[in-house]
């Protein structure tokens, strides 16, 4: 199951609407004002949710009609977007029930970035609900795919979001090596403050990412 939350931040509209069409969703969750995207991508929408305090009551009550709907006060102690992970988190393990094959189960979220670095920065940190679950999720912009990772895993080339390549430490320290990137590095301690990791970049058909401890956050990007 392919799940996309689309969040109350930035999207550019003509690259959403592209984007969207070819992930092709099989279910969408709207997290408060991403309701404004999803109506002008043109999507259903099977889940919505959030306090509607940001959403035009129009766009509202056209989609409340047909929608299942959760409604949340404004003052709560989670966010729209993390409320709309967790749900996406239930929706897929009540989808793996029975499953031998679950490889192919992940959650995309649009609208995570913009201008409040405060929302961008904990929706990375949320991503570790996903990480514990064992499911791949990922953040994407106009810019930029963001994921976590605490397991060595491989980006070919020709399907990498972008030109370049960043890591950061989501824990204190991350034991690293790369292979097939432009700046290798060999069971490397990657520590949180370090900026060595920043802005490399694919040199082979497949670059090798290997963690040893510590889990990390990657970026795929593009200026």
């Amino acid at each position: 199951m392919k799940i996309l939350i689309i969040s109350g931040g930035s999207i550019d509209e003509t690259w959403g609407k592209k984007w969207v069409a070819d992930y092709k969703p099989d279910y969408c969750i709207a997290a408060d004002s991403g309701l404004v995207m999803a109506d002008k991508f043109g999507l259903k929408v099977d889940l919505l949710l959030g306090d509607y305090d940001s959403v035009d009551k129009k766009i509202f009550d056209k989609y409340n009609k047909n929608t299942k709907t959760i409604t949340y006060p404004c003052e709560k102690d989670y966010t729209d977007t993390h409320l709309a992970l967790k749900k996406a988190i239930e929706k897929i393990k009540e989808s793996e029930a029975g499953k031998t094959d679950n490889t192919d189960d992940e959650i995309a979220i649009i609208g995570a970035t913009g201008t409040r670095y405060d929302h961008a920065f904990t929706n990375i940190f949320i991503l570790e609900e996903t990480l514990a679950a064992g499911i791949r999720c990922a953040i994407y912009d106009k810019n930029n795919k963001i994921y976590l990772a605490d397991k060595s895993f491989e980006i070919k080339k020709d399907k990498q979001f972008g030109d370049y390549l960043s890591f950061a430490p989501m824990t204190p320290e991350v034991e690293i090596s790369l292979a097939g990137v432009k700046y290798t590095l060999d069971r490397y301690t990657l520590r949180q403050g370090e900026s060595i990791c920043q802005s490399n970049e694919i040199t082979e058909m497949i670059a090798k990412v290997e963690i040893f401890t510590g889990k990390l956050v990657v970026f795929e990007t593009r200026d």
